[in-house]
């Protein structure tokens, strides 16, 4: 027996010394995270790492165009990985469609070790842009390896004060409005969570609204872009009071608009010949799928209601604007919004109104 207890000391004492192996779990990483009007604003570990493997790539549609530290920070540290295996995955994943809110909505959905997490399903967008669960695979892995070759958590861990002062900024544009409450009550939909990530590394000011859904919970995010011109000082700006309120809108409001379109699906196909006028315009800011394009047009209909709540004024300056940004079935929307406002009692929550608002549509 004794002899036996000695092999096995040796084997976990030779299995403990593989600690830098690459098969070894990373370290973990606490994100810089505060809460404000229920909301969650983080810089998440995650979706900053996938954001510098994006910003060593060559694809720069995304990325900032602003002088700043950080940025700096992030040449020198990572010039070396600049040719690393993920760096070059997603590079080729771009070809077939991951990018935009792809790369951030697939970060979400990994562990805390950045492994795929079983309890995720990824929408088809991040399956079909990346190429497929496998590609998802080969590159999660490959992200393990270079977070662990780069010391990320090196990197993370000593620009905390940096990110700390980002999530401030954004708290402090929160000001005290309940985003949280607002859109609930207004879809008629409660979630798990509310999450802000503002990504220092993207630019051209807006954002993305993804979801992830874990075991029937469903979490869901505004990935906030700087507005690269706006900087004050080292700390990206993320739009005027006016134009955070809108963004926070927008892009909560497609977790619970783009979800119950898809329940619609056969429907809302229906429609599709409503894409062809603005076809080209639709293409040239990325909503060339009448899905994408209907799910943008209900999203600003429901952030030009809201606006209406704010003061006439707003909501007419908003319906304005989306009818000058080429988004020409917003006024009947909108119109149409309306009347689900009034009749909550008939219908009490937007998956009920939903058929509704596809008949708005009629005759356009």
């Amino acid at each position: 027996m004794k002899k036996i207890s000695c092999w096995l000391l040796i084997v976990l004492l030779v299995l403990a010394g593989t600690g830098c192996s690459r098969g070894t779990s990373l370290p973990y990483i606490l994100p810089v995270s505060t809460v404000r009007n229920k909301i969650n604003i983080t810089v998440d570990p995650r979706v900053e790492l996938i954001s510098i493997v994006q910003y060593l790539s060559s694809y720069d549609e995304l990325m900032t165009s602003a002088d700043f530290t950080y940025r700096t920070d992030v040449d020198e540290y990572f010039a070396e990985f600049s040719d690393h295996q993920a760096v070059n995955l997603y590079e080729s994943m771009v070809g077939t469609g991951f990018k935009y809110s792809s790369p951030a909505n697939f970060a979400l959905g990994l562990t805390d070790g950045l492994y795929l997490d079983g309890d995720v399903e990824y929408g088809d967008h991040v399956l079909w842009g990346a190429g497929g669960e496998a590609s998802l695979k080969d590159f999660s892995e490959a992200l393990r390896d270079f977070s662990r070759e780069s010391d990320f958590h090196a990197f993370y861990s000593s620009h905390e004060e940096y990110y700390r002062d980002n999530v401030y900024r954004v708290a402090s544009s929160l000001g005290d409005w309940d985003y949280v409450q607002e859109l609930q009550d207004y879809f008629g939909i409660e979630y798990e969570s509310f999450n802000i990530i503002p990504v220092s590394l993207y630019g051209g000011g807006g954002g993305f609204g993804p979801r992830v859904e874990r075991d029937g919970n469903l979490d869901v995010y505004s990935i906030l872009l700087p507005f690269d011109q706006e900087m004050r000082g080292e700390i990206p700006v993320y739009g005027s009071e006016e134009t955070f309120k809108l963004l926070q809108r927008h892009e909560f409001s497609h977790s619970f608009v783009n979800r119950i379109t898809d329940m619609y699906l056969d429907e809302v196909m229906e429609y599709e010949y409503l894409l062809d006028p603005i076809k080209a315009e639709m293409d040239e800011m990325s909503y060339g799928t009448w899905v994408t394009c209907l799910n943008e047009h209900i999203v600003r209909a429901v952030t030009t209601r809201l606006a209406y709540t704010d003061s006439k004024s707003q909501g007419n300056r908003a319906l304005r604007r989306e009818l000058e940004s080429n988004f020409i079935y917003t006024d009947v929307l909108v119109d149409a919004l309306e009347e689900y406002e009034n009749n909550r009692d008939v219908y009490p929550n937007f998956i009920s109104f939903y058929p509704r608002l596809l008949e708005a549509l009629e005759g356009k």
